[in-house]
């Protein structure tokens, strides 16, 4: 609708919704908006099926034997990207020739197929990943020009993961584990449900003739030898696995036999965070040592993902001349209470029979060894004499992938359901105001008593699994019970708003969470008929014996002191983040730094502290990760070296995007320089704003106003970034006022830093502009952004950019629903639109009583320089997953992690504009008086120019005392 049309319909709008709700929508200048009418608003709907609901539409279709195979001779068009062909060898020497060589990260290519039989086929790659910043490859596939699901715009191949070194001992008697490196190793992989909520691989309905699969990626680098479109074999049984083996000798004829292998030396893995883990709790781990470090199983808190895999090699000389072997796998399952983990066992790459093809692991807090079965008997495989063999277990979806992925159908439905009665009541409804939701949603009674009975289902079928009733499916109960209230009593529904919100988050933490498979394994042995697996029942002496020793051992050993080094000469490095970030950069400085330059360097764990232990005189020579106002408020006591002295600063310098060094200077000196850097960036959810019609984010400060009558008629809001009360003194990653005010091309101070400039024209109405969200628009000024924008409530947050991280691991159901892009900006006078905002960040410091400052500048250059900073943000992301990827403040450092070439491109665009404000001495009584202004301005309902002209006195009296301490003036 256009012109005066538009205009009648927001008003007709705006008046429905008055009558409905009982407190008026705070929206100014409507008759300007692109207003959407909830009565004309239909639920997000793009057209694409998920998996799911594929699967239940074709998955009794026929499976045709007939198989496909494409390679470089099949491709008909190379789209975009840096695709090839050519020979290929991986690290192990193996050499092909005539492959698809994928260079680049992005890319597409089409393939011309001909189908013999309309079926189902499922997809394989024969392929070598290529060494790359992403840790998965992930692709997306179209066939004919049209996605068959969602998930086939993410299908998921792994990279081949090792330890970069044996696990060793420090001279402390402490393990260090050994990063993990990329390997390029040919191998074939089928492509199968990331999601977690199906164990057989995915599928593609095909009918007969020819088509077009066209693949693209931003996350390839690897080289093809062929896909292959099949339909998998039915695997044997295990009778039918042993009568079909081509065995030299009998299960009773196989020599005597018992070997171990320990869970900490996998050879292979498919993702970086399947590291060597720990158990120093028990003495039954496999080794165990109460006072030290020691690395002794594997996957304990990261190996649960769908699809991640384990490879571990059976030695030759171990197996002899070839047997029958029992599998008996000490592990333990202790975080999902109530289900059982479940893992698919190849060995040498295949699946022998039918009772591997899972294999479930029983909750309990305590270690037991778990052996395959089959009918109550174990289950023997054959290993060959004369070569090398290999075992892997791949996490595997089990029994409760049905009742997820219900479930999975049941969060969506409800999260439309509750957005649909949000546009009407708002998130507060009057509870003396009849809305009659259920009349403006005819269908909402029905359903919600047709969605309380599937979550009773559901929940019948978990108990089912799990042999007991209580904790596993409350949160399912919970929601159930709610909703039968809303159909006893429907004019009652708004009153119960909050707990289905709050049930709705609820079940979809549950379902992330037991859509898990997590295990820890301390080894896997392998026995002949005659011999049985070693016992692990605690024996109540030895517990006793190893927890009074370790109790002792606490009393003694040091765990602030990462390093081995004890040089006196020894310069001292203290890291301000966990143990695991401050473990990384111990070993990165032993095993890189040290040896190539041969300075001695002790790294310590430091969880705060610094600034008083400076100025006592017993700091470090050397701080990473010291942010916020710490360098400046150091700098004018002389605590810190001048890092511009050196003859190479601007080189290094140019690391770093061109305004990041301005948190560290003072006084005409630098004081550090940038380890990391956080901006913000605008996240949208697409699905809402579609609903809305609204169908792309906005560009401006301008638009975006536009674009709140809209929202707000629909009681949706946005969120912006507002500090909380305990201020801190630098101004917060894309503080509102800031960036209206640096899009202005001003700053809160003048050139020299004597004086705030926050009584200028462009400052006064950036301040009206920010405290005109709060006032006439209603802002709230506490809210939990994550919460609010995974229920849609906040289709549009502003918030630092690593908000990427905690989406994409916490909130698998919006995946695919929300996007990102830079900040509105603002338009100027030339016609350009600024989207300038401020960072923050952390950096690496040289404290004055540094005996060697040339090797104290040489660390601080190489901990910051490109690939220090990629291995560093490679090895994290390793341990913590994505929640874990960092935010580096080296550039090119950015551009090798694991962000798409799309991502990277919208970071980019952000991070080329950002300007900063600079911090003094006098940055507290800045901030602190610029947020008593505006609270004054929001609550008080005070004047904005005049209460940020009077403040600004504050901070400018302020500003004259400081320097006058400091000698300034």
């Amino acid at each position: 609708m256009k012109g005066p049309i538009r205009r009648i319909a927001a008003a007709a709008a705006a008046l429905q919704l008055a009558f409905a709700a009982a407190a008026p929508v705070c929206v100014r200048g409507a008759e300007n908006s692109a207003a959407a009418d909830y009565y004309s608003i239909e639920p997000f709907d793009s057209g694409l099926l998920s998996f799911s609901e594929y699967y239940d539409l074709y998955s009794e279709e026929a499976r045709p034997k007939s198989e496909i195979t494409l390679d470089k001779d099949d491709i008909s068009e190379i789209v975009s990207g840096d695709i090839n062909t050519g020979r290929f060898n991986s690290d192990d020497g193996e050499q092909r020739d005539n492959v698809i060589l994928w260079n680049s990260a992005d890319g597409s290519m089409v393939f011309e197929l001909d189908v013999p039989e309309t079926g189902n086929y499922c997809i394989s790659a024969d392929y070598c990943p290529m060494l790359s910043g992403s840790p998965d490859i992930e692709l997306k596939m179209e066939i004919d020009g049209k996605l068959p699901y969602d998930t086939a715009s993410r299908m998921t191949l792994g990279r081949v993961w090792t330890d970069e070194h044996e696990i060793y001992t420090d001279i402390r008697g402490n393990q260090v584990r050994p990063s993990q490196v990329q390997r390029s190793m040919w191998k074939s992989s089928v492509f199968g449900d990331i999601d977690g909520l199906f164990s057989e691989p995915l599928f593609f309905y095909l009918e007969k003739g020819r088509h077009e699969l066209r693949i693209s990626s931003e996350r390839a680098q690897l080289a093809i030898d062929s896909i292959k479109l099949f339909s998998p074999e039915e695997l044997p049984t295990y009778s039918e696995y042993v009568a079909s083996a081509e065995a030299s000798v009998t299960v009773e004829g196989t020599p005597s036999a018992l070997f171990r292998i320990e869970g900490e030396n996998a050879m292979y893995k498919s993702d970086p965070t399947l590291y060597p883990t720990y158990d120093n709790i028990s003495y039954l781990a496999s080794p165990a040592d109460p006072r030290k470090m020691v690395y002794n199983t594997i996957g304990s808190g990261s190996w649960k993902k769908a699809l991640q895999t384990v490879t571990w090699e059976i030695p030759e000389e171990t197996i002899g001349s070839g047997g029958w072997y029992k599998i008996g796998i000490k592990a333990r399952q202790d975080q999902i209470r109530g289900f059982d983990s479940n893992r698919r066992v190849y060995i040498d790459g295949k699946v022998p029979c039918r009772e591997l093809d899972r294999v479930e692991f029983a909750y309990d807090t305590d270690w037991s060894v778990v052996t395959p079965k089959s009918g109550g008997e174990d289950i023997y495989v054959w290993l060959s004499g004369g070569m090398p063999h290999t075992i892997a277990l791949e996490a595997v979806t089990g029994d409760i992938g049905e009742y997820l992925r219900r479930l999975e159908g049941v969060i969506k439905e409800l999260n439309a359901y509750y957005r649909k009665v949000l546009m009407i009541t708002g998130p507060s409804p009057d509870k003396y105001t009849d809305y009659y939701v259920h009349e403006k949603i005819p269908e909402l009674v029905d359903r919600f008593g047709s969605i309380s009975s599937e979550l009773r289902d559901i929940q019948n079928g978990i108990e089912g699994l799990s042999g007991s009733k209580g904790t596993e499916a409350a949160a399912l109960e919970n929601m159930a019970v709610i909703l039968d209230k809303c159909t006893a009593k429907p004019l009652r529904i708004p009153s119960y708003l909050s707990q289905i919100k709050d049930s709705i988050t609820s079940l979809s933490a549950w379902m992330r969470d037991n859509r898990d498979q997590p295990l820890e394994i301390d080894y896997i042995e392998f026995a002949s008929a005659d011999r049985e697996f070693s016992d692990c029942d605690e024996k109540l002496g030895k517990s006793l014996k190893f927890g009074f020793d370790a109790f002792i051992g606490s009393f003694f050993e040091d765990y602030t002191t990462l390093s081995d080094v004890e040089n006196e000469e020894a310069m001292e490095v203290w890291v301000s983040l966990g143990r695991d970030q401050a473990q990384v950069v111990k070993e990165m400085t032993e095993n890189r730094f040290m040896q190539e330059t041969g300075i001695p360097v002790s790294v310590n764990l430091v969880t705060g502290g610094v600034l008083e232990a400076s100025l006592a005189g017993k700091g470090p020579d050397v701080a990473l990760f010291l942010g916020g106002e710490f360098p400046v408020n150091l700098a004018p006591s002389d605590q810190l070296g001048d890092i511009s002295q050196f003859a190479d600063f601007e080189e290094v310098k140019g690391r770093f995007q061109k305004n990041a060094m301005t948190q560290y200077t003072y006084n005409g000196g630098c004081y550090g320089l940038p380890v990391s850097q956080s901006f913000p960036m605008m996240f949208y959810r697409t699905d809402v704003l579609t609903e809305l019609g609204i169908f792309s984010p906005p560009e401006t400060w301008s638009e975006l106003r536009d674009m709140l009558p809209a929202l707000q008629r629909n009681y949706m809001s946005a969120g912006l970034v507002l500090p909380p009360n305990d201020i801190s003194p630098a101004t917060e990653t894309g503080h509102t006022f800031a960036m209206l005010l640096l899009q202005k091309g001003q700053n809160y101070y003048n050139a020299d830093l004597t004086a705030s400039a926050l009584d200028s024209i462009e400052a006064v109405q950036s301040f009206e502009e920010w405290t005109d969200f709060y006032t006439d628009y209603c802002f709230e000024q506490t809210y939990d952004a994550f919460s609010r924008f995974r229920t849609g409530e906040y289709p549009i947050v502003i918030a630092n950019y690593t908000f990427f991280n905690q989406l994409t691991a916490a909130s698998p159901e919006i995946k695919g629903l929300w996007d990102f892009c830079p900040v509105p900006g603002t338009e100027r006078a030339d016609g350009t639109i600024s989207h300038a905002a401020n960072s923050n960040g952390a950096g690496a410091v040289i404290f004055s009583k540094v005996k060697n400052k040339e090797n104290a500048w040489e660390f601080i250059k190489w901990f910051t320089d490109t690939e220090t900073q990629v291995q560093y943000a490679s090895q994290i992301e390793g341990l913590l997953g994505t929640m874990g990827r960092f935010d580096t403040a080296n550039m090119e450092a950015l551009g090798r992690m694991s962000w798409s070439d799309d991502e990277l491109e919208r970071l980019r665009a952000q991070q080329a504009e950002l300007e900063e404000i600079p911090i003094t001495p006098a940055s507290y009584a800045v901030t602190r008086n610029i947020m008593n202004a505006f609270r004054e301005t929001i609550n008080e309902h005070k004047n904005p120019r005049d209460t940020l002209i009077w403040y600004n006195r504050d901070i400018n009296d302020e500003i004259t005392r400081k320097r006058k301490n400091l000698g300034l003036d």
